[in-house]
């Protein structure tokens, strides 16, 4: 399966794999949350390993993508704050980002780079802050090629070092996968089973009280 996968890479358009990677960063970048990047920059990390793109591409695009991402999260941070409600804003740390911001700046934008709770609302608060365009695009590029140079070199020496253990020890890997299936599935149908009784036990009890 894992050479039937290496053998389908090779076969995409290195440009096609970039652009995807470039769209989910630019998502990822705007600080939505659950964006699959990893998928993508793992599917680079094994092209670069086949030598059908190079390691400064993958890094580049991503890097600029995912700038364009913190940039539109700029611009629409003030309405996206307001959709947070205070309490929930108060919650995810705004108060540390306030008193971050006034020690260390647009530099915030490198720093929260590395901190997920923190980014998200950082970004939508950024502009808010005051903080200017030029300042705040030249540090989360700083920001963006830091974790994008990390994430995507973690990404292909991982990546080959996976399918170098895969191809080592794959058949006790299809073994251990077998055998661990069949508790697996009596312990899915057990917690199954267990989460009916609850939910009838509450029905029942729910209908009594109504009588």
């Amino acid at each position: 399966m894992v050479n039937a996968i290496l053998h389908w890479l090779q076969t995409l358009d290195p440009l096609i794999v970039h652009l995807v990677n470039v769209v989910l960063l630019t998502l990822e970048g705007i600080g939505l949350p659950f964006i699959p990047y990893e998928a993508s920059m793992l599917a680079l990390g094994l092209m670069v390993k086949g030598h059908t793109t190079t390691l400064w591409e993958a890094v580049l695009f991503g890097t600029l993508g995912n700038t364009l991402g913190n940039m539109i999260g700029y611009y629409i941070g003030p309405r996206g704050l307001r959709l947070i409600p205070k309490k929930t804003q108060q919650r995810l740390g705004l108060i540390q980002i306030q008193n971050m911001l006034e020690k260390h700046g647009p530099w915030m934008a490198v720093i929260s780079r590395w901190f997920g709770p923190l980014r998200t609302l950082f970004i939508l608060y950024a502009r808010t802050a005051g903080l200017k365009p030029l300042p705040y695009l030249a540090c989360s590029f700083v920001g963006a090629l830091s974790w994008t140079a990390v994430w995507q070199v973690a990404m292909w020496l991982g990546g080959v070092a996976f399918i170098e253990v895969w191809h080592r020890y794959q058949n006790y890997g299809l073994i251990g996968l077998a055998v661990l299936s069949v508790p697996g599935y009596f312990i899915y149908r057990a917690v199954h089973s267990a989460r009916g009784e609850v939910t009838s036990a509450e029905k029942a009890k729910s209908l009594s009280e109504q009588e």
